[in-house]
């Protein structure tokens, strides 16, 4: 938008006047008639006349200069961001067929009489496709050949029953189902009828058991939600809802498919199956899904007005501020009479423009529309930056969207109203708050950051210049570059688990990127850590744009290094047992902050990629908990999420590969 000029000075006529009068007494004391008809009050008004008018012109020169080169150099005031939230549909009934939820589906807040109601819109086709069990096993996700496919068809036959864990379960046993369709993002309902002998011998309110969908060989078994558990950790008869997050087809057990288990875990003070739950029958139905949207409202085949064929026209749309207009539809239609329709596209600027090109600007803070100048060039011809609408052309929007700002970041369970009816869908609700959304920017934001920008690097030659526009791209926390030489140093070197680096021909740049997420004492779960698909294309577009030509470029995952520590200390004896659990939970939150990926590290920004771990700085990072009197052991083990209880000791260092990160895994203190 047009950057605004400030009042350096915003005194007027009257204020100066005002002014010079407060001065009389001062300067002349003799001087006592102060009435207008005075010859002297009749010259300050004159002289403040003129004074006025300097204000105005030279007083505001030293800004007026400064928002100017601002201009000059490309500055705009950015935009408002629309917070983003996950909503959920929940169907009327099981669909028979696949059903689509159309993107644009509008949903709000509850509208009061103090607050307008907040909308959003969903970004993307919702398809909620039935759900179609190819297969069941049982077994033990740790052992090997010992999974039992059960018979779905003899399932609900009276007197069959299915186990679903080992005879006498223990930590890994899982049970797993197949689908044939696809039922990422879905709401699923498994309604069971259970047998127990005996009793389970677990709590419902803590069930030793997680649902896991698999999402790929990058992130393996991922945790489901538990929306309700009518089973009761699978000790009656009911129904189980659970959110699945996405999946990826597999084949396991010669069997192709989607999958979905459950699978026994092993935690602390675990309590576990007595017997196996038996199964009678099972139907598996799916009951909604959910889809991203934005707080925003789309607004289509808004009518702009006609061209009057000159160069410069600007046009202004109703609704503001304009979000950014990144899809294929935000575009302008030109239409005249029975010719085909021009389309025209959205450009930051007309420096590339040439002459036969349609293109057009957008103030996205004051929704004006401007098309492509045309300028007057030494050799006396004019050059036209972007082709011109033709005289009575009409113009129309295709689409754009509005909205944005703090108020979008409503949350949980806030986004329940759907602005207009929609099939089979009984109601909506968001059940993680809504993020991302952001005010406009200030002027006095944009002056401060222009040291800033003067100084940024807008092109990738160098390996630092990949890391630092990488962090650029909003959602990304730390990004590492490798280059042919950082896989050359790391040579042949042996890492844990017979994990080699990264392949780096010359002319190929790898950069491995740490998602930003949201920084919790404690265990980081594995799903937070994921690469998501749309990050991995926002960042490697950008470097796209930036990158030299010729520059193969990969944009991946960190390889993450799970690690537990196991450590011993000791206190003076006497200590009393409040004071031992106090130096317990000290010890175990300094290990979770020093090997955290975020904030962890010897200089607490994250634990630096590729750097190795040593047993040393671990002895010296415990000896400085409060209230430890020395430490007795410390043993370093690499885990893997997917199955807790297979741990290998590490030894006395754990080294990196060049795209190596250091995760916490669960570690145990004893203080003793």
């Amino acid at each position: 938008m047009p950057l605004p000029t400030a009042n350096l000075d915003d005194r007027r006529f009257d204020d100066i006047v005002a002014q010079a009068r407060q001065l009389i007494p001062q300067y002349c004391p003799e001087w006592t008639d102060h009435n207008t008809s005075d010859p002297g009050m009749a010259l300050i008004e004159i002289f403040a006349w003129m004074t006025d008018l300097l204000l105005v012109r030279v007083n505001q020169v030293p800004d007026k200069m400064y928002v100017k080169f601002l201009e000059l150099i490309g500055v705009q005031l950015e935009p408002p961001r629309a917070a983003v939230a996950p909503v959920t549909f929940y169907l009327t009934a099981a669909p028979s067929s696949p059903l689509t939820i159309n993107a644009g589906s509008e949903v709000a807040t509850v509208r009061t009489e103090v607050t307008e109601a907040t909308v959003f819109s969903t970004e993307a086709d919702l398809t909620v496709n039935p759900a179609e069990l190819l297969a069941a096993y049982s077994g033990n996700a740790l052992g090997e050949n010992t999974f039992v496919q059960h018979d779905l068809e003899r399932l609900g036959v009276l007197g069959h029953k299915v186990p679903i864990f080992s005879p006498e379960p223990v930590p890994g046993d899982a049970f797993y189902l197949c689908f044939a369709t696809d039922l990422s993002s879905h709401v699923v309902s498994l309604m069971m009828v259970c047998e127990v002998a005996g009793g389970a011998g677990v709590n419902p309110k803590e069930p030793p058991f997680v649902w896991e969908v698999w999402q790929g060989p990058l992130n393996r078994w991922v945790t489901c939600t538990v929306e309700f558990d009518g089973t009761l950790a699978f000790n009656s008869s009911g129904e189980t809802v659970l959110r699945l997050p996405g999946m990826v087809a597999e084949e396991f057990f010669a069997q192709q498919g989607y999958w979905l288990r459950c699978r026994i875990t092993s935690e602390q003070n675990y309590a576990g199956y007595r017997v196996s739950p038996d199964l009678e029958s099972l139907a598996v139905e799916s009951r909604g899904g959910t889809v991203t949207a934005r707080h925003a409202v789309v607004v289509r085949g808004e009518v702009l007005g006609r061209s009057d064929g000159t160069p410069g026209q600007r046009f202004a749309l109703v609704n503001t501020p304009v979000l950014h207009m990144d899809s294929a539809e935000d575009v302008i239609v030109s239409e005249l009479g029975g010719e085909t329709p021009e389309v025209w596209t959205l450009v930051p600027d007309f420096a590339d423009s040439g002459p036969e090109d349609r293109h057009y600007r957008l103030d996205h803070v004051t929704g004006e529309i401007t098309f492509g100048p045309a300028l007057l060039q030494p050799d006396g011809t004019v050059y036209r930056f972007g082709a011109v609408p033709p005289v009575g052309a009409s113009l129309r929007s295709r689409r754009y969207l509005y909205g944005g700002g703090v108020q979008g970041n409503v949350p949980a369970r806030a986004l329940s109203v759907l602005k207009a009816s929609i099939p089979y869908v009984a109601r909506v609700i968001n059940h993680a708050p809504a993020v991302g959304g952001r005010n406009a920017q200030t002027l006095e934001d944009a002056m401060m950051r222009v040291p800033q920008q003067l100084r940024t690097r807008s092109r990738a030659v160098t390996a630092d210049d990949f890391e630092y526009l990488a962090t650029q791209v909003p959602g990304v926390a730390r990004a590492s570059c490798i280059t042919p030489n950082a896989a050359l140093e790391a040579g042949e070197t042996s890492f844990p688990g017979q994990i080699r680096t990264l392949d780096v021909q010359p002319g190929q740049v790898s950069v491995v990127i740490l998602p930003r997420g949201e920084v919790t004492a404690g265990r980081i779960a594995p799903e937070r850590l994921g690469l998501s698909a749309e990050l991995r294309a926002s960042v490697q577009n950008y470097l796209d744009e930036r990158r030299m030509v010729g520059t193969v470029l990969e944009v991946r995952s960190p390889q993450y290094f799970w690690v537990s520590v196991s450590a011993l200390l000791r206190v003076p004896p006497g200590t009393s047992p409040r004071v031992r659990a106090d130096v317990q939970r000290a010890a175990e939150a300094a290990l979770y902050a020093y090997l955290n990926p975020y904030v962890g590290g010897p200089e607490r920004r994250g634990w630096p990629f590729r750097r190795a771990l040593y047993l040393a700085e671990l002895y010296a990072l415990l000896r400085t908990v409060p209230g430890a009197d020395f430490v007795e052991d410390v043993q370093v083990f690499l885990s893997d999420p997917a199955h807790p209880d297979a741990r290998e000791p590490a030894g006395a260092q754990v080294l990196l590969p060049p795209q190596g990160l250091i995760v916490s895994d669960v570690h145990t203190v004893r203080v003793e």
